[in-house]
């Protein structure tokens, strides 16, 4: 008796899908599975660049801060840290 709900759920990306017996005896979608791997193949590594990064040259303002924290509010006041590449992302900037 075949599941007619093959190829549904997490089943369908799963490289164990053709011999699966958890599939098999199942009578419903299965969205949860331990035994779960994806099928497609991973993506090779991207080359790196020899070329610099584009946020490499920036220099800090003359306070010494960068990224966003150069134009920040709350830069006096802040606590988070703050690398030497600058932050470029941060929900208290204002």
């Amino acid at each position: 008796m075949s599941n007619p709900n093959a190829g549904v759920g997490v089943c369908a990306a799963c490289k164990y899908n053709p011999e699966c017996i958890y599939e098999a005896a199942s009578s419903g979608v299965i969205l949860q599975c331990e035994q779960f791997e994806l099928a497609f193949p991973v993506e090779a590594a991207r080359p790196t660049s020899t070329q610099p990064h584009a946020m490499a040259g920036r220099v800090a303002d003359e306070n010494g801060y960068a990224g966003l924290c150069a134009n920040c509010d709350n830069r006096a006041t802040c606590i988070y840290p703050r690398p030497e590449g600058g932050v470029w992302r941060c929900e208290e900037y204002v």
